[in-house]
C-alpha cells in the first residue's frame, strides 16, 4: 500500500471518530469528576491496547515515559477545560495544536516542513478561528476553560512529536504504555476528587471515549504520525472541526451559517495546500558541452 493510500485509510476513520468525541466527553462530565473520568478511560484503553498487542509488558524507556507524562498532562487540561467550555469551543481551541506541533518538531526532531506545509497550517488555523467565531455560544467561554484547552493543545502537540520520535517502537505497545502511565498518574488523585453517578448514559459515554475515542483514536493518530512529517499530519487534524459541522448538519438538518461554511472551506483549503509537494523546476544548461559537439557525426 502506498503512503498516500495508507494515510487516507487511517485519516478517514480518525476524523469521523474524533468528530464525535467532544460531545460524548462533554455529556459524560454530567455524571463524573473530570479527572476520575480520564483515569477510568486511561485504564480501560490501556488494557484494550495491551490485549490487542497480546503482550502485557509495557515499554519502559525515557522517551516513552515522557510520552505518557505529556499525554497525561494534555488530557487533564483537556477534560478540565471541557468542564468550563462547550464541546464546540473545546474542539476549536484544541485544534490550535498544529501551531505548536510544527515548531516543536523542528526543536526536538530537527524536522522541517515544506513551504506548502507551513502555509497550509496557517490557512487551516484561520479556518478554525473563523468557525470558532461562528459558534453561537462562543461568547460564553470561561477564561480558565480557554486557557486549559489551549494548554491541552500544546501538550497534545508535544506528545505527537514524541510519537514521531518513537516511530521505530511497537506502536500498539507504545500507546498501551502511554495509557498505563497516565492511568497510574490519575488513580492517586481519585480520593481527593472522586465523584461518580453510574447511570446507563455514563457507561455509553465512557465506552465511546475509552474504546473508540481512546484506544482506536490514538492508535490511528500514532499510525499517521509514523508515516509522514509532523507538519503534514497535524494539518490533517483541521478536518475534525470541519467534519463536525457537516455531521451536525446531516444529523440535525440545521443548515450551517455562512460564516461556518466559510470556516469549513478555509480548513479544507488549508489541508489541501499542506498536502501539495514542491514541484521540480527544469533549468536549461548554462553551457554547451563542446566534447559532445565534436563527437557528433
Amino acid at each position: 500500500m502506498s503512503t498516500k493510500r495508507g494515510m487516507f485509510a487511517y485519516a478517514v476513520p480518525y476524523v469521523l471518530v474524533a468528530s464525535f468525541q467532544y460531545q460524548f466527553a462533554k455529556d459524560g462530565l454530567r455524571y463524573v469528576d473530570p479527572l476520575v473520568f480520564m483515569g477510568i478511560r486511561y485504564v480501560a484503553a490501556g488494557l484494550i491496547c495491551f490485549a490487542i498487542a497480546r503482550n502485557f509488558r509495557p515499554i519502559l524507556n525515557r522517551d516513552t515515559l515522557l510520552l505518557g507524562l505529556f499525554a497525561f498532562i494534555s488530557s487533564a487540561f483537556w477534560v478540565t477545560g471541557l468542564k468550563y467550555v462547550s464541546a464546540g469551543q473545546s474542539a476549536v481551541l484544541s485544534y490550535t495544536m498544529p501551531l505548536f506541533a510544527i515548531p516543536l518538531a523542528v526543536l526536538i526532531l530537527k524536522e522541517g516542513t515544506t513551504r506548502f506545509g507551513t502555509i497550509g497550517a496557517l490557512i487551516g488555523f484561520a479556518g478554525v478561528a473563523t468557525y470558532g467565531f461562528a459558534l453561537a455560544d462562543i461568547g460564553g467561554g470561561s477564561p480558565i476553560g480557554i486557557v486549559f484547552s489551549v494548554a491541552n493543545a500544546f501538550f497534545w502537540g508535544l506528545y505527537t512529536v514524541y510519537y514521531r520520535k518513537l516511530k521505530n517502537q511497537d506502536p500498539i505497545r507504545t500507546v498501551a504504555t502511554q495509557f498505563l502511565i497516565g492511568g497510574l498518574l490519575y488513580v492517586p488523585l481519585f480520593p481527593f476528587v472522586f465523584y461518580l453517578n453510574p447511570t446507563p448514559e455514563f457507561f455509553v459515554d465512557l465506552a465511546y471515549v475509552s474504546v473508540i475515542g481512546g484506544a482506536v483514536t490514538l492508535l490511528l493518530w500514532n499510525a499517521m504520525v509514523r508515516m509522514e512529517s509532523i507538519g503534514r499530519v497535524t494539518t490533517l487534524a483541521f478536518a475534525v472541526p470541519a467534519t463536525t459541522v457537516i455531521i451536525q448538519a446531516l444529523l440535525t438538518g440545521e443548515i450551517p451559517s455562512p460564516v461556518e461554511i466559510l470556516g469549513v472551506c478555509i480548513m479544507f483549503a488549508g489541508i489541501y495546500i499542506s498536502r501539495l509537494r514542491p514541484g521540480r523546476v527544469l533549468v536549461a544548461p548554462t553551457e554547451v558541452d563542446t566534447a559532445v559537439l565534436t563527437k557528433a557525426p
